[in-house]
């Protein structure tokens, strides 16, 4: 029993520690999944993914919802890429999310250069915990 205990435990820490990331290649409109993580996949889900631009500006909305039955808890982050695939610096870092059952929620992120500078994306969604939300 203490086995199967340990086993359990250990299986959810590895499920809070995975990052699942959504690529977006602004240059082509394609988007590809990296899942490390099916049961945070399904537990967050992205919905919607829009751009606007706002003086020069690249604002990117991230719809996400939370599809399980209790509130869950975890953190986003968005990386920026230049027309050489070189990440550029990312001032912002990740940012709390905090979701009821079933809600949605968008997030929004701003760009550290100039919307024609930028060509791919890479949404990353982070040790997301079930429990995280009931806690003080």
């Amino acid at each position: 029993m203490k086995r199967f205990l340990l086993l359990i435990s250990l299986l959810f820490v590895a499920c809070a520690t995975t990052i699942n990331s959504l690529w977006i290649n602004r240059e082509t409109g394609a988007k590809r999944w990296v899942i490390n993580n099916p049961v945070l996949a399904s537990d967050i889900r992205v919905l919607d993914v829009k751009e606007e631009e706002r003086d020069g500006n690249l604002i990117v909305s991230v719809l996400l919802k939370n599809g399980w039955h209790m509130p869950i808890g975890g953190k986003v982050k968005m990386l920026f890429y230049d027309q050489n695939g070189v990440q550029i610096d990312d001032p912002w870092g990740w940012h709390q999310v905090m979701l009821e059952s079933n809600q949605e929620q968008w997030i929004k992120f701003i760009a550290p250069k100039p919307r024609d500078q930028i060509s791919k994306m890479k949404l990353m969604i982070r040790g997301i915990n079930r429990y995280s939300s009931a806690q003080p």
